[in-house]
């Protein structure tokens, strides 16, 4: 099982971020934890057995940006419960290096950089504030605080980039050599800053050529440096894949903890509430803060699991097509070059892979 703990303090807004954060509040950062702690240890008490968790992973906003011995408070409260060999991950902003010691000392033992971008440009129109420079001191400063497992965030589709730039930006990660590099497309997601400028016609992005472009050129790139491409957005050194999002994409349960937390247990999806000062108040008078609960249905499980699936590039087994409305759309699929049958299993192709939102939603759509 895994345990993802939700840290929302950032030292300042991305324009692109959706997520559940908030800036400028450090000072609760305390009161926070507390919360934490005892939402996770009620939420373990109410579970039908004591868990083990063999991945526990710290996401924000910027868990590096509150003290680490906070995080160390949640580790510690928690620490009967996560298993010897656990892969304990934290998000980290580059500006946050005078960290990552403490943050190794306190037994968190893979790091995700938050990076974005190895050209200054291209790192000054995703609204970032560090420096390709900075970024680098990061990476080595990881090392020398004993990290061996060092996750990069890349980011292609940013705001004037051209494939040429970020050819350049992935080289200069894969020079590094980290053990893992995930890259992402720049989304424009509603209510963020970057939809409010591209809705008034201020926010110039690539073309969706120059992007399937980037991300085509990524896979070579991190492939032909020995990354193995194991899922959509995800590339590994061998042994080195991010075995807390496996938690996910193999469909094991997990147990999620914080503000906006998600959780997967017994067939059954929650979350928590997104306000923070909400979150707070809850947890202190009640210990949870549960807003919404729903039971999967056995079609909703099934159409879950077919789109997990196939974001891994190992894809799905077979067995799949024996769902004759499935085993049709896969033909039409399979004739337009999208999925493609190796041994036994069935995967997107590398043209599905630009159109993989639409393969999955295609594939079920009878059911």
């Amino acid at each position: 099982m895994g345990l993802y703990i939700h840290i929302p303090f950032c030292h300042s807004r991305c324009p692109y971020c959706d997520f559940a954060f908030v800036v400028g509040k450090n000072h609760l950062a305390k009161r926070y934890t507390d919360a934490v702690i005892v939402e996770m240890q009620n939420r373990m008490q109410s579970l039908e057995t004591p868990p083990m968790f063999n991945t526990l992973y710290f996401g924000g906003g910027t868990p590096s940006a509150i003290p680490p011995g906070q995080l160390n408070r949640i580790l510690t409260s928690a620490e009967n419960a996560i298993a010897p060999d656990a892969e304990i991950t934290a998000e980290a902003n580059p500006n946050d290096h005078r960290y990552f010691d403490k943050l190794y000392e306190h037994g968190i033992n893979r790091l995700s950089l938050g990076v974005q971008a190895f050209t200054d440009r291209a790192l000054k129109a995703l609204g970032r504030f560090h420096t390709v420079s900075d970024a680098t001191a990061a990476f080595h400063a990881a090392r020398n605080a004993g990290f061996k497992n060092i996750s990069i965030d890349l980011m292609y589709g940013a705001p004037g980039q051209t494939p040429g730039e970020w050819a350049r930006s992935l080289e200069r990660a894969i020079d590094l050599y980290p053990e893992h590099i995930s890259v992402y497309g720049l989304t424009i997601e509603p209510r963020t800053n970057f939809a409010r400028r591209f809705q008034k016609g201020r926010l110039k992005v690539p073309p969706e050529t120059d992007q399937a472009e980037m991300y085509m050129s990524a896979i070579d790139q991190l492939e032909a440096a020995g990354y193995a491409h194991y899922e959509i957005s995800n590339f590994a050194r061998p042994g080195f894949a991010s075995r807390h999002n496996l938690n996910y994409w193999h469909d094991r349960p997990y147990l999620g903890v914080g503000l906006s937390a998600h959780s997967y247990l017994d067939n059954r999806r929650s979350w928590n509430v997104r306000d923070l000062a909400t979150y707070m108040q809850r947890i202190e008078a009640t210990g949870f803060a549960v807003e919404r609960v729903e039971q999967l249905t056995p079609t909703q499980h099934l159409l879950e699991r077919i789109m997990l699936g196939l974001r891994q590039r190992r894809g799905l087994r077979v067995d799949f097509l024996s769902h004759p409305k499935i085993h049709k759309q896969y033909i039409a699929m399979a004739n337009q070059h999208l999925l493609e049958r190796t041994d036994n299993r069935v995967r997107l192709t590398r043209r599905g892979l630009l159109l993989a939102d639409l393969v999955c939603s295609e594939l079920v759509r009878e059911l």
